[in-house]
């Protein structure tokens, strides 16, 4: 049928749910054709945005990546694994207090023993400072430190080569040694070399033992002589051995590696060695520690803390980053607008709708600030993974709430600074917009 003027009586009728898809579709693709004839200012709109986003990103990548890295210190230390030395603290001798110097030796170790059965393991440890290892024409000086047979495994130090020290090694003090990655690398030591002779300072000693690398530790000061002086670079000798080459003062900071029973919780372990070492030093009332006691959670909880204040600290700096890319998305959307006033006035005179009109700017400004979030992620992500490689030598993961919110937050910003300009497109009136020029 026709009607009057020859036209179909007659119109098609779309089903509602696809209606409704057309309403949200359309806002968008116009969004999306605006924003690729405008590449260049739109990315230089979210420039804020993905600064804040790839900063914050990066250093929740880089302090996961020292999490994890501590955590698999830990890991295969063991949590129970305590450190003793002798200590004077500063803040004591500030104070004018008289602290009684006191070395840590075998005697008060075994007694701490008696007192807490728990403890598996004591092993001590004693430096020997600027020793002069010499292998055929090469010299190299190094510090050594004197471990028994637990020593290595609870440094949590680990062989590429070799075998490590035995129990009767210790009782002999038997003349041999064991070298770190780099300092076997600078002697041009190999696996051929072990049961091969060295000079340390004029006394043979046999190679049994190269050790894997052990990397830098992490945020600590690092300079050009760093790497010499760290556990890649010493060598290892059995307890005892070639004590005549140490200085006598070296005794008096012998530490302990201390390994309790797993079974004992990590808080009342150390809460027993300290009231207890207390005991066997002598110390009563309100003596000050001549002690200290430090144990991997402590490292744990560090890395934690200094997590907490870096995230803090990238927060504040996102935050305004993003307070600065939301006012230039919303600058730009008003200059968006005062361009399409006209587009806007036709499209209203046809029959566009004033929320239709509403969506469409809305949609501009997230898409923008969600783009500018996707790029920093991208940016984060690679640029958190090349600091992690160099500073931590460890990769970490960065958590699905940091990548939820390097998307959400911008879409977020994108909204709420986008409903001024938006709402003022949508109020214009059609045929004031079509005499706009």
């Amino acid at each position: 049928m026709f009607d009057e003027h020859g036209s179909p009586a007659f119109s098609i009728q779309l089903p509602q749910s696809v209606a409704r898809m057309m309403a949200w579709t359309e806002p968008f693709r116009a969004a999306m054709v605006s924003l690729r004839a405008h590449k260049l200012r739109s990315g230089l709109t979210t420039l804020g945005i993905m600064i804040g986003v790839a900063s914050v990103i990066s250093v929740v990548h880089l302090m996961k990546s020292m999490e994890s890295r501590i955590m698999a210190d830990v890991n295969h230390q063991g949590s129970h694994t305590f450190q003793l030395q002798p200590w004077m603290p500063v803040n004591v001798w500030k104070k004018g207090l008289k602290v009684r110097r006191q070395a840590l030796d075998h005697d008060q170790i075994r007694e701490l023993r008696e007192m807490i059965p728990e403890i598996q393991v004591a092993s001590p440890t004693f430096e020997i400072w600027g020793a002069n290892l010499k292998w055929g024409d090469r010299l190299q000086r190094t510090n050594l430190s004197s471990v028994d047979e637990n020593g290595l495994d609870l440094s949590g130090m680990e062989l590429a080569a070799g075998r490590a020290f035995t129990a009767t090694d210790r009782m002999i003090h038997a003349p041999l040694l064991i070298v770190g990655a780099k300092l076997a690398q600078d002697l041009e030591l190999t696996d051929a070399s072990l049961g091969k002779m060295l000079t340390i300072n004029g006394r043979t000693a046999e190679l049994i033992g190269i050790l894997k690398k052990k990397g830098e530790v992490p945020f600590l000061p690092q300079d050009e002589d760093a790497e010499n002086w760290g556990p890649d670079s010493m060598g290892y000798v059995p307890y005892g051995a070639f004590k005549e080459l140490a200085n006598p003062w070296a005794f008096q900071f012998m530490t302990w590696h201390v390994q309790v029973n797993d079974r004992l919780p990590v808080a009342l372990a150390e809460e027993l060695l300290h009231a207890d070492l207390r005991k066997v030093r002598g110390l009563k009332g309100d003596d000050p520690d001549n002690f200290r006691i430090d144990t991997n959670r402590k490292e744990v909880e560090q890395a934690e803390a200094l997590s907490k204040a870096m995230l803090l600290a990238s927060g504040a700096m996102v935050s305004v980053s993003l307070l600065v890319g939301g006012i230039g998305v919303m600058n730009i959307m008003l200059v968006s607008v005062r361009e399409r006033t006209r587009e806007i006035g036709i499209r209203k005179a046809i029959g566009a709708r004033r929320r239709t009109i509403l969506i469409q700017f809305l949609v501009e400004a997230v898409i923008l600030c969600t783009l500018g979030g996707l790029i920093g992620l991208l940016l984060g992500l690679g640029l958190g993974s090349l600091l992690s490689h160099y500073l931590m030598k460890h990769m970490g993961v960065v958590p699905p709430w940091a990548l939820l919110a390097s998307l959400g937050v911008p879409a977020l910003v994108g909204l709420g600074f986008g409903i001024y300009p938006a709402n003022k497109a949508a109020k214009l009136d059609p045929i004031e917009s079509l005499r706009y020029e």
